[in-house]
């Protein structure tokens, strides 16, 4: 497994920062698609979140059954931990 860390030069990470969390289980694609989709429910349009947003965004995608959710708890996790 590789680890994925997420540069913070600024405050705030991307849609696509938390995306690359997922990303290695589920695909690129499918992991964007779920962080776009949960952040769209959550309504949040900037493409830049806070901390805050961000583990929102994986909260509501780790209660997605299967292994979108499995894996967006991990990821939640490991946001925590950087």
């Amino acid at each position: 497994m590789h680890n994925v860390t997420i540069a913070m030069t600024e405050p705030g990470v991307t849609r696509a920062d938390l995306a690359k969390l997922l990303a290695q289980a589920l695909g690129n694609e499918k992991a964007y698609d779920a962080v776009s989709k949960a952040a769209q429910k959550l309504g949040l349009r900037r493409e830049k979140l806070d901390k805050n947003e961000a583990l929102s965004v994986l909260e509501l995608i780790a209660q997605t059954p299967g292994l979108v959710g499995i894996t967006a708890r991990f990821a939640k996790s490991r946001f925590h931990l950087r």
